[in-house]
């Protein structure tokens, strides 16, 4: 009986394993189109990947801290400024413009936003399918 849990609790960890590898994928390649969109160059996509990955490496440590000092949980729009100025930070240092220097903080926050509202649009646009899908299947709808 509790090889069944544990096959189980395997399979999870195997899916949540793979919806972050997809969602890093993804994530890189929203990235870089919005470096195209705001800058006009198409970075390499390893370097995006590089800079989503060592985005959610430095806003996880950010978080660490930012927990351990603010001990109430009054809080909820500073971790998302965190991220966005982390994450301009990072496109700013990673990812280069066409003759090799950095695009400057104020462009990076530009292409930050513009990765956030395409994320957040494919995030609601993938949320309507999957609830559409589930909620056919829950109800006997064909």
């Amino acid at each position: 009986m509790s090889s069944s849990f544990a096959a189980m609790a395997g399979m999870g960890l195997f899916a949540m394993l793979m919806m972050v590898v997809v969602g890093i994928l993804v994530g890189a390649l929203i990235l870089s189109v919005a470096f195209r969109l705001v800058v006009g160059i198409m970075p390499s996509y390893l370097r995006a990947l590089g800079a989503v990955v060592l985005t959610l490496v430095a806003v996880f440590v950010a978080s660490l801290v930012l927990g351990m000092v603010m001990h109430g949980g009054g809080a909820r729009l500073l971790p998302m400024i965190v991220n966005f100025l982390v994450g301009a930070a990072v496109v700013n240092y990673l990812l280069l413009a066409a003759d090799g220097s950095q695009i400057g903080f104020g462009k990076a926050c530009v292409v930050e936003l513009v990765y956030m509202v395409i994320g957040f649009v494919l995030a609601l646009i993938i949320g309507f399918i999957v609830a559409m899908v589930f909620g056919a299947a829950m109800f006997g709808m064909h």
